[in-house]
């Protein structure tokens, strides 16, 4: 692999592509990636707690979910596109994890076949965005698709309570969701869902409204002025990760009341509209 940089930052060892524009340059510039993100998922988590990653890329937030979840708790992590599933191998070897089972695969609304975009590392780009398709096309890679359920059924243990559900997938997150109902009704777990794409909310939120669920927007800027390396300049301004975090009607938990304002009871309103 080319134009990859190994730097020791705020949550262990990570290679990661010089010429990434958004996760590649926070981790030069910053030593962490969204970490917001990161943050709120080591709250509601049990350190013996297990998580689906769907989406895992280089690891960046895998990583530190793995040494939160230190009593116990696994990080089933999925990553169907090769150049990040190696980076992403390479980073929990080189963080000595033995919590976290990685899989690449990817994950839809039903099983077949599918292709995904090949990067060039020469080239300044978004790696973070690798998506399936339905049909094949220059610099891409076949891969298998299966289903949540179906993957859970073939690859885990049966004994592993599910936590929470992490899906970064490019889209697919509604797709994901339709192939995801049975694991769903049966651990009713936190799931923190990219919801990024206004052509899909709406079907996005009413479906998993439809599983019990209750949802908030979680709007997590890529600038952190608390960050690991301690740099006080914004590269991406006005720049946010929208994601939403879902929770099931039956779970108990005692929010912060700040939560209440981002409650979502508008299947119509994104935060991307204007």
């Amino acid at each position: 692999m080319k134009n990859i940089t190994k730097q020791k930052l705020k949550h262990g060892i990570l290679s990661y592509y010089t010429n990434d524009k958004y996760i590649g340059k926070s981790l030069s510039e910053y030593g962490e990636w969204s970490e917001a993100e990161v943050d709120l998922l080591k709250q509601l988590l049990p350190e013996n707690g297990n998580i689906i990653e769907i989406g895992s890329n280089i690891g960046t937030h895998t990583i530190p979910l793995a040494k939160h979840l230190l009593n116990g708790g696994l990080v089933y992590a999925i990553e169907p596109q090769s150049q990040n599933f190696k980076l992403l191998s390479n980073n929990i070897k080189d963080n000595k994890l033995n919590n976290i089972k990685i899989f690449k695969t990817a994950i839809s609304s039903k099983e077949g076949n599918a292709f995904i975009n090949i990067f060039d590392e020469n080239i300044v780009n978004n790696y973070g965005d690798a998506k399936i398709f339905n049909n094949n096309f220059k610099n891409s890679e076949c891969v298998t698709v299966t289903t949540l359920d179906q993957f859970y059924y073939k690859n885990l243990d049966k004994k592993k309570f599910i936590k929470l559900i992490k899906c970064d997938a490019q889209g697919q997150e509604l797709n994901i969701i339709m192939g995801s109902r049975k694991i769903i009704d049966l651990f009713k777990p936190f799931l923190y869902l990219e919801n990024d794409d206004i052509n899909t909310s709406k079907d996005l939120i009413e479906k998993i409204k439809n599983m019990g669920y209750i949802m908030f927007w979680h709007l997590s800027p890529l600038y952190n002025s608390n960050n690991f390396l301690k740099n006080t300049k914004n590269i991406f301004p006005k720049m946010i990760s929208c994601n939403m975090l879902c929770i099931h009607q039956n779970t108990k938990i005692t929010l912060n009341k700040i939560w209440k304002k981002f409650e979502i009871v508008d299947s119509n309103y994104h935060p991307f509209k204007r």
